[in-house]
């Protein structure tokens, strides 16, 4: 990387800790990430056990039973997706918020033609708006 793209990434990382966000625990979120991605593997390792299981038996009740252990294990499947989509695309979303806030910035300091340290004193207070 060259040296702007360098500055460029320091500014944003200190802008973004000058918000001071509460954004959660990361921990928490890759717990829950990891949770749906199981729940997913369950469900479908169950959904085919049950199935397999199924084509040996003959009495038409414990087909039905083992139907209903494989409607099950797919439920737990598509609960496990949704869990693991919901913590993955909040976390990209996150960071795409926070890059648009950024870049957004950014160009309202071009459009009015401030320097990024004189914008970075200007946003704490500090400094004067041309």
């Amino acid at each position: 990387m060259s040296s702007t793209s360098n500055e460029r990434v320091e500014r944003f990382r200190e802008d973004v800790a000058s918000l001071h966000l509460s954004v959660g625990s990361a921990d928490r979120e890759r717990r829950w990430q990891i949770l749906g991605a199981l729940l997913m593997a369950v469900g479908v390792v169950i959904a085919f056990a049950a199935y397999f299981g199924s084509t040996s038996l003959s009495d038409p009740r414990d087909v039905q039973s083992q139907t209903t252990l494989a409607i099950a294990g797919l439920a737990l499947t598509v609960a496990g997706g949704l869990v693991f989509l919901r913590y993955s695309l909040s976390r990209f979303m996150r960071v795409w918020l926070l890059r648009q806030i950024h870049e957004g910035r950014a160009q309202l300091d071009q459009a009015l033609g401030r320097t990024p340290t004189a914008a970075a004193e200007a946003q704490r207070g500090g400094g004067s708006t041309p």
